[in-house]
């Protein structure tokens, strides 16, 4: 029986996978909250060596495929469009011949959305992306990246930006300021405030996301150290991998505060409300953000907040009610955020009613504004 919505094909690396099952859950309940509106469909890339190594774990559906991603690993950079646009054609160009969908959608800027508007234009779909952060932060510093984004974005009938900082750099480089469209994501408050169990008898601080450089990881370490010395119970507690967890372990032994730190690793997305909800903040002081989702999940917990004043993270946080804004690259004002969380008091119901004003169904109510009005 044929169906009287719009075809949407949703094209984005950032989802779920059978082997990353907590990746970009965010995106996840965005589509999830249009998928009642849409006959969504989802393509995603995933790089031809983690293909080839979890290829027996992957599910495809008739709504849902995944399709490997051939590249020249740190080289030619500038033709990664290119080469996903291909492989895109050769994996699943039956499928979309077959799917015929009315609408694409890309969520990240490059190569994601360049692709997707080529594809686009020889499907005949209306095009529409979405940026995060680093896809226009870190991608579009090289030149010949950045022009394809702004090419592409010529063809967009809409483009939806995580924050109002992003939109700005988007218009700077030459991004049709009419077609943007702010909408902050959202968060589910009632998964967040549930109470849960408390994880820990002593009192923490959290870190949730990627263990990788320049999420800030080594100067929160050396920040918590100092803390360390006045505060005798305090624990640090790092939710995730990544390729900085062994040399964190080991500059903790030279610290002498091994046994303060805990490492996690990934954890269920369902667990992350009890290490929230119990902790005595939640610390971000990463060097490149868009807006950050398990911020405003912090928030929804009614926990303050120390985060570095980037991107869109200024946008969402006010220093009164929520937590600390500070530098990028600074250990001392790392220290000096914790000790000013840990001597303050924090409402956590007015951090909770702050907020409020991140929800999915606001959300949703704009993404599909903004599809169905251009």
């Amino acid at each position: 029986m044929s169906s009287n919505k719009d075809k949407l094909l949703i094209i984005t690396n950032l989802y779920p996978s059978p082997w990353e099952p907590n990746r970009a859950t965010f995106n996840k309940q965005q589509f999830d909250a249009i998928a009642d509106d849409y006959e969504l469909s989802l393509l995603i890339p995933v790089a031809f060596n983690e293909w080839f190594k979890n290829r027996k774990k992957i599910k495809q559906s008739e709504n849902k495929r995944y399709f490997p991603y051939f590249f020249t690993p740190k080289v030619g950079r500038r033709f990664y469009a290119v080469y996903m646009f291909f492989s895109i054609l050769l994996h699943s160009g039956f499928w979309l011949k077959k799917n015929k969908p009315q609408k694409i959608l890309a969520s990240w800027a490059f190569p994601d959305a360049v692709a997707s508007s080529w594809l686009s234009r020889l499907l005949g779909c209306d095009f529409y992306f979405k940026v995060h952060g680093s896809d226009i932060d870190i991608q579009c510093q090289a030149k010949a990246r950045a022009s394809q984004v702004v090419n592409m974005s010529r063809h967009a009938k809409g483009i939806l930006s995580v924050s109002q900082a992003l939109a700005n750099k988007m218009m700077a480089m030459g991004v049709d300021k009419e077609k943007i469209s702010v909408i902050y994501n959202g968060v589910n408050h009632k998964k967040f405030t549930e109470l849960n169990s408390r994880p820990l008898e002593s009192n923490y601080i959290l870190f949730i996301g990627n263990l990788k450089f320049d999420k800030g990881v080594m100067e929160l370490l050396e920040g918590f150290a100092k803390i360390a010395i006045l505060q005798k119970s305090l624990q640090l507690v790092y939710v995730g991998n990544g390729v900085m967890m062994p040399t964190l372990k080991e500059k903790a032994q030279q610290l002498g505060i091994i046994t303060r730190i805990s490492f996690l690793g990934n954890i269920n997305h369902d667990q992350i409300p009890r290490w929230l909800q119990h902790c005595q903040m939640l610390a971000l002081p990463s060097y490149h953000e868009g807006v950050p989702n398990v911020l405003l999940e912090a928030m929804a917990c009614g926990v303050p907040i120390v985060a570095t004043n980037i991107g869109g993270i200024p946008e969402i946080i006010d220093e009164k009610i929520c937590g600390k804004l500070i530098a990028v690259k600074n250990v001392e004002q790392v220290t000096n955020a914790i000790q000013h969380i840990l001597q303050h008091e924090w409402s956590s119901t007015a951090i909770k009613q702050h907020s409020q004003r991140f929800s999915w169904s606001k959300n949703k109510e704009q993404l599909i504004d903004l599809i169905e009005s251009n």
